[in-house]
């Protein structure tokens, strides 16, 4: 792990931002003395972090050569994890005018693919590292599938910041997640339109549609941003989304450590996620009225097509007959399933600890 304090110098990253060896420092340090590393997950969290940083700098290089794009309002669905994000997500990306970026994108944004060839290379590359992340954690593939050609969160996207509850999601990093939870991300979100800047084209007239649970906290770091930004806010209760998360954190720490504590997963998860409510709660006044949205998870589950079409009309995005045909045949294909099993005891002691810690969100949006 020692090499790992060399990153970002080798990478050339501590003249363009400064504070990111900082965030590097605590990473390492949480890796080296709370994680408990086997040597799998010491080989692949160097090599995940190298990539990471050498990615950000062939964005930071592409970004001298491309010019801003004056964004159109792109979209961001949001909400706790685990309450239909993901579906609703792959819904709305049915419609021809919403863009999202895709897994082999983000897994591969060193460059710009310039022809098929390296379009077809990129894709190759990332269906060998989803095969083996499916083989490190087989869980994933029920709890979290995910595939080279669909689109994908934005968390993958603010980790070339070095920013991200994925990170915590596979190692016990307290320090670090005390460190994203308490943290502007105006620097994350700079790395982020940087990206979507490389695959924007001029005369592409597509709408940005983007996705992460994060985003419930980083409403404000989004707005000045993009400031024409657009948010879909889905709420689900905290009692099931909760637990559901903390069993996809833990199946995950367990490809990178022998010595997993449901328990403190349990403790992290819920900890980190009331704060990202309580942002939400505090900030969520300065998005303009005509630029959000909040829908129920039971209503979107129940009638998703209704669902995606408020969205629709309350944004004035322009469709056609063929979306009803399009968005019914993707419900068929992509509604939740609630297939992967865990207990709410695995991971808290007490019953009504997650409740009693939402309750300011839970009172507030009457769940």
């Amino acid at each position: 792990m020692k090499n790992l304090e060399k990153l970002a110098v080798e990478a050339d990253l501590l003249s363009i931002d400064p504070n990111i060896q900082n965030t590097l420092d605590v990473l390492i340090n949480d890796y080296q003395n709370h994680a408990k590393l086997n040597d799998l997950g010491r080989f692949l969290v160097y090599r995940g972090l190298s990539k990471r940083l050498a990615i950000r700098l062939s964005l930071e290089n592409l970004n001298k050569d491309t010019a801003s794009i004056d964004q159109q309002g792109p979209i961001f669905i949001s909400g706790l994890p685990r309450s239909g994000t993901s579906f609703l997500f792959s819904l709305l990306h049915a419609h021809s005018s919403l863009r999202s970026p895709l897994t082999w994108e983000i897994f591969q944004a060193d460059s710009v693919a310039k022809n098929q060839l390296e379009i077809l290379i990129k894709k190759i590359k990332t269906q060998f590292e989803l095969f083996g992340i499916n083989r490190l954690v087989p869980e994933l593939s029920t709890i979290h599938p995910m595939e080279h050609a669909q689109p994908e969160e934005c968390q993958l996207i603010t980790a070339y910041d070095l920013k991200s509850i994925s990170f915590a999601y596979s190692a016990n990093l307290p320090n670090y997640i005390k460190l994203i939870s308490d943290s502007s991300f105006k620097t994350s979100f700079r790395v982020h339109k940087m990206f979507l800047d490389a695959l924007h084209s001029k005369n592409d007239e597509t709408i940005w549609l983007l996705k992460d649970p994060c985003h419930i906290e980083h409403t404000q770091e989004i707005l000045e941003t993009y400031p024409k930004a657009r948010f879909v806010f889905i709420h689900r209760h905290p009692k099931f989304s909760v637990p559901s998360i903390s069993n996809l954190a833990y199946n995950l720490r367990l490809g990178f450590s022998d010595h997993v504590d449901k328990k403190l997963v349990g403790e992290q998860m819920l900890s980190h996620w009331h704060n990202a409510c309580e942002k939400l709660l505090k900030h969520r006044g300065l998005i303009p009225e005509d630029q959000m949205i909040d829908i129920r998870f039971d209503h979107l589950v129940d009638d998703p097509l209704n669902a995606a079409h408020r969205i629709i009309e309350k944004f004035s995005i322009t469709h056609d007959e063929k979306l009803k045909n399009k968005l019914a045949s993707q419900i068929t294909k992509e509604k939740p399933k609630m297939s992967h099993a865990y207990s709410y005891e695995e991971f808290f002691d007490t019953s009504g600890e997650v409740e009693k810690r939402f309750e300011n969100y839970i009172s507030y949006f009457d769940l």
